[in-house]
């Protein structure tokens, strides 16, 4: 069964809102007896900074292999699709794949933006659930690269093994994905829309992040 989700609304990690106080003066001035607090000091909100993928480490990160979709942050989808959200899906374990007749064995979200000048674009990304060994990953890796795709040979990797890949889509339009394992979880991640691998390597990350343990 496919599950509509609600659209993402997660605010960044840390904020803070600068609250000023201050005495109210009246004819006389404040009252001795009720000296005035002093004002807080001002702060500014944190807004969290894309990582690179090349700059990210896997060797000994530790992934849920669990529903991850509500943890990917708001401004990480707008980065990865280049503007708002419209629409999203999540499946799971025994559920239909989106577009396919095939049974899900994975947790797995997408989101999509449409606009009439540019079209759409869809940012997606999965965890297996079952765990992978490195030896069925090498297969997974070497099976990935599909019909109208390159692998990107100088792009970093997602875990190990992994690969990273171009596609052109029916439509014309670009794929672009990164898929490895981590521990022994297999990990999807893709932008639909975009040629820029700089820029999935970063959605790539957000989805890792949102993946780790509670």
């Amino acid at each position: 069964m496919l599950i509509t989700l609600r659209r993402p609304s997660r605010p960044p990690s840390r904020s803070w809102v600068a609250v000023g106080v201050a005495c109210l003066v009246v004819l006389t001035g404040c009252s001795q007896d009720e000296p005035a607090p002093s004002p807080e000091a001002e702060t500014t909100t944190i807004t969290p900074t894309p990582t690179p993928l090349s700059d990210y480490a896997t060797d000994d990160l530790a992934l849920a292999r669990a529903d991850f979709c509500d943890r990917v942050g708001q401004e990480s989808l707008v980065d990865a699709l280049g503007r708002e959200p419209s629409d999203a899906i999540s499946w799971g374990p025994g559920d239909q794949l989106p577009g396919t007749e095939e049974v899900s064995n994975e947790f797995g979200c997408a989101w999509t933006a449409s606009t009439v000048t540019t079209g759409p674009a869809d940012a997606r990304a999965w965890i297996f659930a079952p765990p992978i060994t490195a030896e069925r990953a090498e297969d997974f890796a070497s099976e990935m690269v599909g019909t109208k795709c390159r692998r990107l040979e100088s792009a970093p990797e997602l875990g190990a093994p992994g690969v990273a890949q171009t596609c052109t889509l029916n439509t014309g339009a670009a794929l672009t994905g990164f898929y490895g394992l981590v521990g022994d979880a297999w990990v999807g991640c893709e932008v639909h829309g975009t040629d820029e691998v700089s820029r999935v390597g970063e959605w790539c990350v957000a989805v890792l992040e949102a993946m780790r343990p509670a």
